[in-house]
C-alpha cells in the first residue's frame, strides 16, 4: 500500500527527493504535447520513473531524460519499448551543477517537482542554464510547490510577510521541521522552496522569458491528505 494515502500509481522516490507517479498530470502532458512538434531534443529535468518521458516519447519526440538517481533512470530505461529507445538518451546527474548542454540546443525543458529542491543559488544558476539551453521559441515547463498545501500550512505567513517584504525568495526553508511534523517529511530533504505564481514569474522574467501560463492549481493526482485551498502547487509554462 502506498504511504499516507498516496495513489497506487506514485512511487517514492530512493534518495528522498518526494514521489513520483507513473501516470501523467497536466504539466507533463503540456511539454508532451509541445515536444511532439520540437524539432530538437527535449530534456526532461528530474525524470523520476519516467511519466513525462513516456508521454513525449509517445508523440514522436527525441527525449534527454535526466535523474540524479541512477535508479530511476535503469528502471525508467528498462520499460522503454525497443522501436522507441532510439528516441531515448539517459542522462545521470544533478541540475544544475552536473548538466551540460551546447546553447540553444534543446526545443523544451520539462521541470516537474525540481525547482523546489534547489537552494537560492541553484536556482537562479539554473533558470540561466534553461534559458542558454533553449532554443529560440523553446518552451520550458514547470511545476512546483506552493505553501498553500496542507503538509506545510505553516509556513504560509511567514512566506507571505516575506514577500510582502520585498525578499526576492521569500520562500526558501532551509529546516522544514521548524514548520511541520507531517509523516511526508521523512520522503522529503531537509530544507524545501515554496513559490507562487508572481514568485515563479518574476524569476523567468528575470532570465528574458515571455510567460504564457503562471498560476496556482490542485494538479491532477494529489493525495487528498496533502489538499489545503486548490493553490498546492504551481504550473509555469513560458517561452525563450
Amino acid at each position: 500500500m502506498a504511504p499516507f494515502g498516496l495513489n497506487p500509481n506514485a512511487h517514492l522516490t530512493v534518495n528522498r527527493m518526494g514521489w513520483s507517479s507513473e501516470e501523467p498530470h497536466e504539466i507533463n502532458l503540456a511539454f508532451a504535447d509541445f515536444a511532439s512538434t520540437c524539432d530538437d531534443p527535449v530534456l526532461d529535468l528530474g525524470a523520476g520513473f519516467g511519466a513525462a518521458t513516456f508521454a513525449a516519447l509517445r508523440g514522436g519526440a527525441r527525449v534527454i531524460a535526466n535523474d540524479l538517481e541512477p535508479g530511476h533512470l535503469e528502471a525508467l530505461g528498462a520499460r522503454v519499448p525497443l522501436l522507441m529507445r532510439d528516441r531515448l538518451q539517459l542522462r545521470l546527474g544533478r541540475f544544475p551543477s552536473d548538466l551540460t548542454f551546447s546553447r540553444e540546443s534543446l526545443g523544451a525543458i520539462h521541470a516537474s517537482n525540481v525547482l523546489h529542491f534547489l537552494t537560492l543559488t541553484e536556482l537562479e544558476t539554473g533558470i540561466g542554464l534553461i534559458a542558454d539551453w533553449l532554443v529560440p521559441g523553446g518552451k520550458v515547463f514547470v511545476m512546483v510547490n506552493s505553501p498553500y498545501i496542507q503538509n506545510f500550512a505553516n509556513v504560509i505567513p511567514y512566506f507571505e510577510q516575506r514577500k510582502n517584504d520585498g525578499v526576492r525568495w521569500p520562500g526558501w526553508i532551509e529546516d522544514l521541521t521548524r514548520y511541520s511534523s507531517h509523516p511526508t517529511l521523512q520522503y522529503l530533504p531537509a530544507s524545501l522552496h515554496f513559490f507562487d505564481a508572481d514568485v515563479l514569474s518574476r524569476a523567468f522574467e528575470t532570465s528574458g522569458f515571455i510567460i504564457e501560463v503562471a498560476k496556482e492549481y490542485s494538479r491532477s493526482g494529489l493525495p487528498e491528505i496533502l489538499k489545503y485551498d486548490g493553490r498546492e502547487n504551481v504550473m509555469l509554462i513560458a517561452h525563450k
